[in-house]
């Protein structure tokens, strides 16, 4: 068989996202807030021999600001280019052709990293693996991924289930990747419990970007916990001088600082997420309940395009997702500042009363 080009990849396609300029991009879950300013004072100051010289080959710096600020051993973390990287090198660390299990509606971007790296993918619908975790992960070695809140419902999971899912996990010789994008929108602030777990595994990591609260999306920075030989394997399937001088040097500041931006930011993106519900249900909608920083409102299949476009005319841009699993179907839009939701509001309003 022609190794060239790779059969496997025929159903895969390019990330396209639609970056064209929008008065209110909503599509995304980055920070509408900006990017945390330690790290901005860290960029403005960058010199010649940050830009000149390679990194650290596995990102030094953010691996000891990461142990300090969460209490482990620099052996204990791992970075990569956002989540998705640390989440790619994991996904790479497994042998070929391990099935990866997942909570359905489930996040599109790590089905497609997963077929990348040869592994078939199988959705568990939402409510049958929350009754059942055991059947969430099977009865063979594999991989189980867990996004805690969901994407690209918002919904939270759990610790007392995720530990039951990580108990049959280990036992069977799977790798449980409990993926915390949007912990600090669900956690107090403090909460070590998914790094513990973690810990608590042989085959558990936990990962984690700098894209979302911190809004370091551009600098593309992420990392992972785990056991000290899980780490060794993920670093392996990693390869050196993935994160460059200049976004590790700006991560390791922002997770360092005790500036109260992060924790204002946050605060007034809960404030807007719960008004911005209770908004969506007083008009009739019925959003998923979200823990993350953002939300996801439930439309019909025959609509939700519809929508999308006649949104996309007022200036406001949410994401439609068009997933078969129950729940699926409707429009996930990012929480910001108050005067981007208030144009959803409106857009949403001038779309039932057939305005558009």
């Amino acid at each position: 068989m022609d190794p060239y080009p790779r059969p496997d990849y025929e159903a895969l396609h390019r990330y396209a996202p639609n970056q064209s300029p929008i008065a209110v991009d909503l599509s995304d879950n980055r920070n509408l807030w900006g990017a945390h300013p330690a790290a901005l004072a860290v960029l403005a100051g960058a010199g010649d021999s940050m830009l000149s010289t390679y990194p650290g080959a596995y990102g030094g710096p953010l691996v000891s600001a990461v142990a300090r600020c969460f209490g482990v051993e620099d052996s204990q973390v791992t970075t990569g280019g956002g989540a998705s990287g640390v989440l790619d090198a994991t996904l790479r660390s497994v042998g070929p052709s391990a099935e990866m299990r997942f909570l359905s509606p489930g996040w599109p971007a790590a089905c497609a990293l997963a077929r990348m790296n040869g592994h078939p993918t199988t959705g568990v619908p939402w409510a049958e693996g929350l009754d059942d975790p055991e059947a969430l992960v099977g009865d063979r070695p594999g991989i189980v991924f867990l996004p805690n809140p969901n994407n690209p419902t918002g919904r939270p999971l759990p610790d007392d289930w995720i530990r039951v899912v990580q108990a049959h996990s280990e036992r069977i010789g799977s790798v449980l990747i409990i993926d915390e994008a949007y912990g600090e929108y669900a956690r107090t602030v403090g909460d070590r419990t998914p790094i513990e777990i973690a810990l608590a595994g042989e085959r558990t990591i936990y990962v984690k970007t700098l894209s979302k609260a911190y809004g370091l999306a551009g600098l593309r920075v992420g990392f992972g916990i785990a056991n000290e030989a899980l780490v060794l394997e993920v670093d392996k399937a990693r390869g050196p001088f993935t994160v460059s001088a200049t976004s590790a040097a700006a991560a390791a500041a922002a997770i360092s600082s005790d500036d109260p931006w992060l924790t204002e930011v946050v605060t007034e993106t809960k404030n807007n997420r719960t008004r911005l519900l209770d908004s969506l249900r007083h008009r009739g909608y019925d959003p998923h309940e979200s823990l993350a920083n953002f939300v996801f409102i439930q439309i019909g299949e025959d609509r939700v395009q519809a929508v999308a476009d006649a949104l996309e005319r007022t200036g406001v841009r949410p994401r439609p997702f068009r997933d078969p699993a129950p729940g699926g179907v409707g429009l996930r839009a990012t929480v910001g500042p108050w005067e981007g939701m208030q144009r959803l509001l409106d857009g949403l309003d001038l779309v039932e009363n057939g305005t558009l």
